[in-house]
């Protein structure tokens, strides 16, 4: 019963049909409540309702049972950012980041806190990691455009924000003509490198 509760769950929730999930993965937990996979999904089918307390609910007590887990730090970073809690996704984002760097969407998200918290060369950090990982992370290389044009390097914002379009992220045309102002101010040229193709 728990096994088959829990695999319709995964299958809800592969269809974005959260609030059944949800409830599959309840029925799993009653039988197992020491089941981390079912618990990790539980927060998430939580997250995607909108349920930020109870998914905070599931991933500390996931913490508790899995502490090296970078699902599970990610997964409270999110959460955590989600409720505007900075400091506390800020330390569960460097925690998975600890226990897996290779992860470029947990470097992308930890750049996203740095970059609230003005932080900007500690952004940049994090979301140039992440395109290094995944050069074709179109939101990183929008994010890394955005974050370079705050720290004022508008040259390495103008080739992110090539990269992110060519990728198909749809980079605001308001932040483009911006770039492409600072850039015939300053005498500078959006740079001429060929982005990676879709």
């Amino acid at each position: 019963m728990g096994e088959e509760s829990y695999q319709r769950g995964v299958q809800l929730l592969e269809r974005a049909r959260f609030a059944e999930a949800r409830a599959q993965f309840e029925r799993a937990l009653a039988e197992r409540p020491e089941w981390v996979e079912a618990r990790i999904n539980l927060g998430v089918a939580c997250l995607e309702l909108g349920l930020l307390d109870e998914a905070l609910a599931a991933f500390e007590r996931t913490r508790a049972l899995a502490p090296e887990s970078e699902e599970v730090y990610y997964n409270l970073g999110v959460a955590y950012e989600k409720k505007r809690r900075l400091d506390e996704a800020q330390a569960a984002y460097e925690t998975a980041v600890r226990l897996r760097p290779s992860v470029p969407e947990t470097r992308c998200n930890l750049g996203n806190v740095y970059r609230e918290k003005g932080w900007l060369e500690r952004a940049i950090e994090q979301y140039r990691a992440a395109v290094d990982l995944q050069p074709r992370f179109a939101l990183a290389h929008n994010n890394l455009a955005v974050t370079c044009a705050m720290a004022s390097d508008f040259e390495s914002a103008a080739y992110h924000a090539q990269i992110a379009q060519a990728l198909g992220y749809p980079v605001h045309a308001d932040f483009l003509s911006h770039l492409r102002r600072e850039l015939a101010r300053r005498g500078g040229t959006a740079p001429r490198r060929n982005p990676p193709r879709r």
